[in-house]
């Protein structure tokens, strides 16, 4: 089969782009537009050929400040004449203080050291090391240098930045539903990266009135701010929270709790617990409402809190906010010892699995259930979710009060505010009767599936394995219990969505659901809902506790590298080390240095020795990769601080285009559980406790042996608990 041509984008495709959102605005949206939006609107349209086509491509570049010079492009033809038009009009408009830190993100990194070490700076500032990220520089200049010190007259005005972008922010918020900087979306869509809905042409508003759609850009953009405040932002935000628009509305309700317990969440990380108290007060949702209860407790005000937990356990606004409330109220004032989470997972069974294993536990799972004579899958949310979108998918998609609003949809709105079941009552209850009927069901989902096999959607992966398996599902529930999960799904979508347990299982056809546990993870509260929910509607559950069985006859390979830095993602291996053990044994060993294709910083030189000198001539990891896969090959992967050595070779096979998945295991984490009280779990401190040599700390085979050894100190341990 020949490949299909590519598709070219033709030469003002992003014109196009643009005038298609907004005439779709323009046609749907008069009610929620007012006189500054139809202004921008009107002036836009009045633009010249040339002006227009600049503006759009500053719309969909990054950021919001450009240097002028860069504006160019081919099918603009007169670029000087049309960066007046737009500054006559103010989409342009000069750089203000308010956009210093996108000024300054727009230079190189050396541009701003050389602008840093073109001022004197008192010798009490602290000034940025000679290697510092642009990050670094950034922050610096934004703390020691004012905007109208680095900025003084005439010295910008070959800079640009972008006018309009609250109008041009609505008007994108309006089609998108979230804040957007550009129309990327509707070129993937051109270039057939992304389907669009091809099943619904009349599409209704997002909101239907001013009021409602400007609350929830405002609450959009307050949340952003939010994620990585400023100070100032900070202030202004508590100063203005008790008058926050309270709009009969439940999504805005919902964004209004979110940038309450956004803000609240700050203070309790600077520990400032009496405003944190005071903001999450504000909010009657969860989990501001956890927070309250919790910072009352801490200051001495239990009978406050005892008060407000009795009003969220009788009144909860949903399910997780119930969990709490009781399990807090049981430990707190009724001196309960452990919260019911804990107490579940401790009185898990427990599920001995190989350690092989250790890199994807549910597939372990499955593999010892399937021993003793089960099938098992692990479906977690997704089979949740293929059933839902099958039973739905008209009231979802296709029907004429189904709320969708743009052929980017993915999913109705009404399902993510809670109005859903609401809105289809009558029908939703008729298709739930259905489920007494399996065979009916099934044909129904089966048809659903033909008819819209391909569509763009958040709920059905278009499988076919997947589709029998949801009629297995079908075929195995107990009676009624299905109808039941999936109305608690159709009334609360969002807080119901997720949370299911991992592996679904069939054995005699009876099907139960199983959560895996594996060691140090913990029960959510989220799941233990859905357990709750899955019990009460007449599944049988459980929870399984993994405990990773020692084998003498596993190999471990123990792996120490030596790098240019400490984040896997910007910096590069510069040396491997490795050692086989078996049956208590080292058995092999594989070390080389790398060629990083980067300079070694002094620092890091000093502390492993390794020089630009040494690595010239060593080679690429491309040049090994195939014989360190070899010598992994069937492993566990062993190394002190596990995360930070397997994030770096993973990293560099992604580089030259490979994957790499093994079982880990960290010496770390594992000493810590079989050797407490340590005063420090470092390869040093461990090595000197336990008396093994580690004569080259910091060379990548001679920390690979010590390693080797704290791991055989720990399966000692493992294999004594075993017996």
């Amino acid at each position: 089969m020949s490949p299909k041509p590519a598709v070219i984008l033709k030469s003002r495709y992003y014109l196009d782009h643009f005038e298609e959102m907004l005439d779709f605005i323009l046609t749907r949206y008069q009610h929620a537009l007012d006189p500054k939006h139809l202004a921008f609107a009107e002036s836009f349209q009045n633009l010249s050929l040339d002006a227009r086509c600049l503006y759009v491509r500053m719309v969909n570049r990054k950021g919001h400040v450009f240097v002028r010079d860069y504006l160019r492009y081919e099918e603009i033809h007169d670029t000087p004449a049309a960066v007046a038009e737009l500054r006559d009009r103010d989409f342009i408009l000069p750089v203000a203080a308010t956009q210093y830190e996108d000024l300054l993100r727009i230079h190189t990194r050396d541009a701003l050291a050389a602008r840093i070490r073109q001022h004197d700076f008192p010798l009490t500032v602290e000034m940025p090391r000679s290697n510092a990220k642009k990050a670094e520089l950034i922050q610096f200049t934004l703390t020691e240098l004012p905007f109208e010190e680095l900025c003084a007259p005439g010295s910008i005005e070959t800079h640009l930045a972008q006018g309009h972008t609250d109008e041009l922010g609505y008007f994108l918020f309006l089609y998108f539903g979230d804040l957007r900087s550009g129309l990327a979306d509707f070129a993937l869509r051109d270039l057939g990266v992304m389907k669009t809905q091809a099943f619904k042409q009349e599409f209704k508003p997002r909101f239907n009135s001013r009021v409602v759609a400007l609350a929830a850009y405002r609450y959009r953009k307050l949340l952003a701010e939010l994620t990585d405040p400023g100070e100032a932002t900070v202030e202004q935000c508590f100063t203005e929270s008790p008058h926050w628009p309270r709009i009969d509305d439940p999504d805005i309700e919902i964004l209004r709790g979110r940038a309450l317990n956004r803000l609240g969440a700050w203070f309790e990380r600077h520990e400032d617990f009496e405003r944190a108290l005071a903001v999450h007060q504000l909010s009657d949702q969860f989990p501001s409402t956890e927070r309250t209860v919790r910072l009352l407790m801490s200051a001495g005000r239990a009978e406050e809190a005892a008060k407000l937990l009795g009003r969220l356990i009788e009144d909860p606004s949903c399910d997780q906010e119930l969990l709490f409330a009781e399990d807090f109220y049981e430990r707190k004032f009724e001196k309960k010892k452990v919260g019911r989470l804990t107490a579940l997972l401790r009185e898990a069974p427990v599920l001995p699995l190989d350690e092989s294993g250790r890199n994807y536990p549910e597939g372990a799972a499955i593999r010892k259930l399937q021993q003793g004579g089960a099938q098992a899958w692990h479906t977690e949310n997704v089979i949740w979710g293929q059933l839902f979108g099958l039973i739905f998918w008209d009231l979802l998609f296709t029907d004429e009060s189904a709320a969708v609003h743009t052929p980017f949809d993915r999913s109705p709105q009404d399902l993510h505010t809670g109005q859903f079941y609401h809105n289809h009552r009558e029908t939703i209850d008729s298709r739930l009767e259905e489920f007494s009927n399996p065979g009916a069901v099934i044909e129904r989902i089966r048809q659903s599936f033909e008819e819209h096999d391909g569509s763009p959607n958040h709920f059905v992966i278009w499988s076919p394995d997947l589709l029998d398996l949801t009629c297995r599902l079908v075929r195995s529930a107990p009676k009624g219990a299905l109808s039941h999960v999936l109305r608690e799904m159709s009334e609360q979508w969002q807080a119901r969505r997720n949370g299911f347990p991992d592996l679904m299982v069939i054995k005699d056809d009876q099907v139960r659901f199983a959560e895996i546990k594996a060691e140090g993870d913990s029960l959510r509260r989220n799941q233990l809902a859905q357990l709750d929910r899955l019990k009460r509607a007449g599944f049988p559950v459980e929870v399984l506790r993994v405990e990773w069985i020692v084998d003498p006859d596993q190999d471990y390979v123990v792996v120490d590298v030596e790098t240019t830095g400490g984040n896997a993602q910007w910096n590069r291996v510069t040396e491997i080390g490795a050692v086989r053990v078996r049956n208590g044994k080292i058995i092999e060993e594989w070390s080389s240095l790398i060629n990083p294709q980067r300079r070694i910083p002094g620092n890091i030189v000093s502390l492993t020795g390794i020089t630009d000198d040494m690595v010239a001539d060593a080679p690429l990891f491309a040049d090994i990769a195939d014989g360190f896969r070899e010598f992994l090959d069937g492993a566990v992967f062993v190394a002190h601080r596990a995360k930070f050595d397997y994030s770096f070779i993973k990293g560099e096979y992604e580089r030259i285009g490979e994957e790499l998945r093994c079982p880990t295991l960290c010496t770390v984490v594992e000493s810590r559980r079989h050797f407490p009280g340590q005063p420090s779990y470092s390869l040093a401190n461990l090595s000197a406790h336990f008396e093994i040599s580690l004569e080259s700390h910091h060379r990548a085979l001679c920390d690979a042996r010590a390693t080797a050894e704290i791991l055989l100190k720990i399966n000692e341990k493992r294999l004594a608990r075993q017996k």
